[in-house]
């Protein structure tokens, strides 16, 4: 059993397991009623704080798929960027280059105050964003791909009306995203200070 860590990788794992040859049309359409099964699972509002690194070309960079909100945004040499108006930041393009101190959100794009290219990184938050052969991994399946490949078996095993397996592979995706939700509130505890209310000695 090959890794899994992209689209290509879990395409062909699902294929394996079943000991079948599936079109990509047909892998697909498992790994997008998995994700509309997540979606449910996750609710409308969902969304999740991730980290990526922006290229920038003439000081512009695509957003991330999924794209939410910015948390952070933080030059390697730098050190944390500055969130400012698109205005500011091409005012600031007028008479600064090389360091970089401010970035603005335009569209679909980020924009730095200076127009070279150079490389940042953004924390944000997000939606969980389909796999594609022009997407080839999210958050979830870099988490939990175990999770993605049995949501993806439920289905292909509901195609050949195995019903009985079906339900228990969706069962068992669903307990790992409670547990991975688990994980989430335990590793935010860690992090947070006990406080106690009474007189002070």
């Amino acid at each position: 059993m090959a890794a899994i860590i992209d689209y290509a990788s879990l395409s062909s794992e699902i294929g394996a397991h079943m000991k079948r040859t599936y079109t990509s049309g047909d892998t697909d359409g498992f790994i997008g009623l998995a994700e509309g099964e997540f979606r449910l699972y996750f609710g409308p509002n969902y969304a999740k704080e991730a980290s990526t690194t922006l290229t920038f070309t003439s000081g512009s960079a695509a957003l991330p798929s999924g794209f939410i909100r910015c948390v952070a945004m933080t030059h390697p040499t730098y050190g944390t960027l500055s969130e400012t108006s698109i205005g500011k930041v091409r005012d600031r393009r007028l008479y600064t280059s090389g360091i970089p101190a401010r970035f603005a959100i335009t569209g679909s794009t980020v924009e730095l105050d200076i127009t070279g290219s150079d490389t940042a990184t953004m924390d944000y938050e997000g939606t969980l964003t389909g796999l594609s052969g022009s997407n080839t991994t999210n958050w979830l399946l870099l988490a939990a791909p175990q999770t993605y490949l049995k949501m993806c078996l439920s289905y292909a095993n509901a195609r050949l009306k195995a019903f009985d397996q079906a339900q228990v592979l969706r069962d068992a995706a669903l307990q790992d995203l409670l547990d991975l939700g688990f994980q989430s509130q335990v590793a935010q505890l860690s992090r947070s200070a006990v406080r106690l209310h009474g007189a002070t000695p």
